[in-house]
């Protein structure tokens, strides 16, 4: 690079405005990036002056929510490639793996051929590029997580996170968790994905700077995982904190779809279907302003389960009508578009349709289609859901012993797990299902005791008159994190000091104590210790 090159490398002046730039779009995987896409400069006769920087600043612009922006400069980039600029035809392995990272935050799947020119491109990078490397199969994880290949996403994933870490880029290798925490919640492992997201966030203290992006992504990943097991206030007060930063920040597809769908379904709990709409109409505007198209698909998926559960079948039907569903057609493939990691959430949304439309052979011939490619991903907690809708098939057929099997089936799939939406979000039609294999009835082999307490805690639910759609969660016995702060509160622990012991801010504690009230149908502190220790939650 020429003298005149090296001197104007750290600086771009763009409108009589001077910024500092950074050459190489790696230190992004070391650091956590804050600066603002307003301060950055761009000059597209000086692409071919500082090519290393415009790649980087396409890097970050799409890191911080501006991806039409980081395509301009990757176009501008990549026109020279074939000219005789040898600065940009040098950097034509970095171009692809920045053009694949942008591709994922302009909500583009990264196709076959893109996995193949990254595989080819891996055989090509210096050996002392472990950053390269390492964002390589950052990429073909990514793609192959939303092929819903998880054993090779998972492979990927962890020679990613091993290479970022020998370069000494642990930042980029706490993203990868991200991932492997998602495949551990679709094969239907919560206490694992749990594992990974702690993980995660006990590795904050290793970077340089604030991870304050990267924390939000964990707690928004973390709370659906804790929606899954009905822990609702947790799940709540984790989007509560993450929310500005992701809608502000370093998130793709995955990350805001995660956001929003608990944002919902949580609202659907809460406030019925009409919280669950205006939800969904926040989701829809992101989508617009970001150009998300997936993620507006996916949002629609949710407005069809809130319509569903809700018993809007024709309303329902149209959105589906609307997005390129049919459910009179047998294709666990449709609509033909990209469903990211979520295709097995259009089957069970499709599914559930046909049984509440009251097409119960209908729904038996699809669901069968569906579990077959659910077993093939792997997503065993979408297979069980699966069941779970095949079993109120087999009910409303009359096929009793059918019926209880298949429900069995779902919760033994799942072992000792602590889901309960999977039942619970199907609301009181499952529940004759559900009372027939507590009593015994139409059932093979006999439910253990841990069945028979999950079991015996939905029913509870519902015996309270309890919809889905009209209150708030069963106290889900299980969750230790409810059980700590019944015990630091039978101890009389003041709000600040509960909120020391368990990490959270003193609003956070007293939102739980809410719910824990809500869900014991008490109204003070003293009430709550007597109802938890009556229920056996807490020792007396």
């Amino acid at each position: 690079m020429s003298k005149n090159n090296m001197e104007n490398r750290n600086l771009i002046t763009s409108n009589s405005v001077q910024i500092q730039t950074v050459s190489d779009w790696r230190i992004y995987m070391r650091v956590p990036a804050t600066l603002g896409a307003g301060k950055i400069a761009f000059e597209p006769n000086r692409v071919g002056e500082l090519p290393e920087a415009v790649l980087a600043s396409a890097f970050l612009l799409a890191k911080i929510g501006d991806p039409n922006a980081a395509r301009e400069r990757l176009n501008s980039l990549q026109m020279m490639i074939g000219s005789d600029s040898s600065d940009v035809a040098s950097l034509a392995g970095d171009i692809l793996l920045v053009d694949a990272h942008v591709k994922v935050y302009e909500d583009r799947a990264l196709t076959k051929e893109d996995s193949a020119q990254l595989a080819q491109l891996l055989s090509t990078l210096p050996a002392n590029d472990l950053v390269g490397q390492a964002m390589t199969f950052n990429h073909l994880s990514t793609a192959a997580l939303h092929r819903g290949e998880f054993d090779r996403a998972q492979d990927h994933a962890e020679n990613a996170i091993r290479l970022y870490r020998l370069g000494d880029a642990q930042f980029g290798s706490l993203h990868m968790h991200t991932h492997l925490g998602q495949i551990r919640m679709m094969r239907g492992d919560l206490t694992g994905a749990i594992v990974q997201y702690d993980e995660m966030e006990s590795s904050f203290e290793e970077l340089t700077s604030d991870p304050q992006g990267l924390r939000a992504i964990c707690q928004a990943l973390k709370s659906e995982v804790h929606f899954e097991m009905n822990e609702m206030g947790v799940a709540q007060s984790l989007l509560d904190e993450a929310l500005k930063s992701i809608e502000q920040t370093d998130a793709w597809l995955d990350i805001l779809a995660a956001t929003y769908r608990v944002r919902a379904r949580l609202a659907f709990v809460r406030a019925g279907l009409p919280g669950t709409l205006t939800e969904l109409a926040h989701a829809d505007a992101a989508a617009r302003v970001r150009q998300m198209p997936r993620l507006a698909q996916l949002m629609a998926v949710e407005r069809i389960r809130a319509l569903t559960l809700s018993d809007e079948i024709k309303t329902a039907n149209k959105e589906m009508n609307r997005i390129g569903i049919d459910p009179s057609k047998l294709d666990v493939g449709q609509p033909d578009k990209d469903w990211g990691l979520r295709h097995g959430t259009t089957n069970v949304a499709i599914a559930r349709w046909l049984v509440r439309a009251r097409r119960p052979k209908r729904a038996l011939a699809f669901v069968e289609l569906a579990e077959e490619t659910a077993i093939k991903g792997g997503q065993l907690l979408s297979l069980a859901k699966l069941r779970v809708i095949r079993a109120q098939a087999f009910w409303q057929l009359k096929a009793r012993r059918d019926a209880t099997g298949a429900l069995l089936s779902a919760i033994r799939l799942l072992g000792n797990q602590p889901f309960r939406r999977f039942i619970l979000d199907e609301g009181l039609p499952l529940r004759p299902a559900v009372q027939a294999v507590l009593d015994g009835e139409y059932v093979t082999v006999p439910i253990n005791t841990a069945q028979r307490r999950q079991l015996s805690e939905i029913m509870h639910y519902w015996s309270l008159g309890a919809e889905p759609s009209e209150v708030g969660c069963l106290l889900n016995q299980k969750s230790q994190s409810t059980k700590r702060y019944l015990e630091l509160l039978s101890k009389g622990h003041s709000n600040k000091e509960i909120g020391s012991v368990m990490g959270v801010s003193t609003n956070t504690v007293k939102y739980h104590l809410k719910q824990i009230y809500g869900d014991l149908r008490v109204k003070n502190r003293a009430s709550a210790v007597n109802q938890a220790r009556e229920l056996g939650i807490i020792d007396a």
